[in-house]
């Protein structure tokens, strides 16, 4: 949601690691998003229970740098829109259009495969609210480093009718608070055994910020700015997005076991493939997206030049009923 120019991005993605607990494994991914191309890195490391494949053949503890440069290529993030975090338009203040993956938005597929029992796999531990753009914690975080900015005419920034920004009012704003991320689950198709239906996988959008209150379609913040500037009047949207603004919490006393699907990535389905100790390997494949949400209360044209960095925390465990 853009009143004057373009927010781009050149994108810097690394994931960085997994740990194991026993067989619930971790795995992070990080990613790094700024105004200038610095080029494209990646790496990865995990236990021995998760192994995670970006193209569902080579299964490895590590991914090197080389085998993502092809992948992204120059993706450049500008503010687009979705509700339902698989098809992207151009916007929200801008003209409607086609958004394009990985050009207008960050989308790519993880494998992940296990012969463990944990066949559950969970996005888990948002700590955004606990790190900052210099410090690293453990979990799923999304952090900017903020910009600071001068507007030029007075809005409401609400959602208090009394939140009104005056104009030449200077303040800081992070690009962070307009991240969203969906997270698709589909068939695997290098498992012959995953003849799931589209119903029975899973999908959801993501809010790391956790505010509900400056998610999307607000008359306040972002839309009130652009209003006041261009003097040019735009509906909102009638209908939001579903959105996950509080990820599953694995139980305290067992950390083989989570009590909700709220932040359920993908089931890992049985296939014929075995390791060299003939157990069987569970699969599944998720298609991440990560876009710059443009009918987010926060998409000022401040955030051009912030610098984001995006973390997130998987783990593998069993479900309730299957841990008795």
């Amino acid at each position: 949601m853009r009143p004057i120019n373009r927010l781009r991005y050149s994108i810097i993605l690394m994931i960085v690691m997994v740990m194991a607990l026993g067989t619930v494994t971790y795995a992070w991914i990080s990613l790094s998003t700024i105004n200038n191309i610095e080029g494209l890195s990646l790496s990865a490391t995990t236990g021995d229970e998760l192994e995670i494949s970006i193209d569902g053949i080579n299964y490895a503890s590590r991914l090197n740098t080389e085998e993502l440069q092809d992948l992204f290529g120059d993706v450049k993030l500008i503010d687009v829109t979705s509700r339902d975090g698989i098809y992207f338009e151009l916007g929200g203040l801008r003209d409607v259009g086609e958004a394009i993956a990985n050009q207008d938005y960050l989308s790519f597929d993880l494998y992940f495969r296990t012969v463990e029992a944990e066949h559950y796999v969970y996005l888990i531990n948002n700590v955004s609210d606990q790190v900052s753009y210099d410090i690293s914690a453990s979990g799923t975080y999304v952090v900017s480093n903020g910009m600071t900015w001068v507007n030029r005419t007075g809005f409401m920034n609400g959602p208090l009718t009394t939140d009104y920004i005056e104009p030449g009012t200077e303040d800081r704003y992070y690009a962070s608070d307009t991240i969203r991320m969906s997270f698709i689950e589909l068939v695997d198709e290098t498992n012959a055994l995953d003849h799931r239906a589209d119903v029975q996988l899973n999908q959801w959008i993501f809010d790391p910020s956790g505010d509900e209150m400056r998610g999307y379609g607000k008359s306040y913040g972002a839309y009130s700015y652009f209003i006041q500037v261009t003097h040019h009047y735009m509906d909102i949207p009638t209908e939001s997005p579903d959105v996950v603004y509080h990820l599953t919490e694995p139980d305290p006393t067992n950390p083989y076991v989570t009590y909700d699907t709220n932040s359920l990535l993908t089931t890992l389905q049985a296939s014929d493939e075995v390791d060299d100790e003939g157990r069987v390997y569970y699969k599944g494949k998720v298609r991440i997206n990560v876009w710059v949400e443009g009918w987010d209360a926060d998409t000022f044209d401040a955030v051009d030049s912030d610098r984001v960095k995006i973390q997130l925390q998987f783990k593998s465990t069993r479900f309730m009923d299957d841990a008795q």
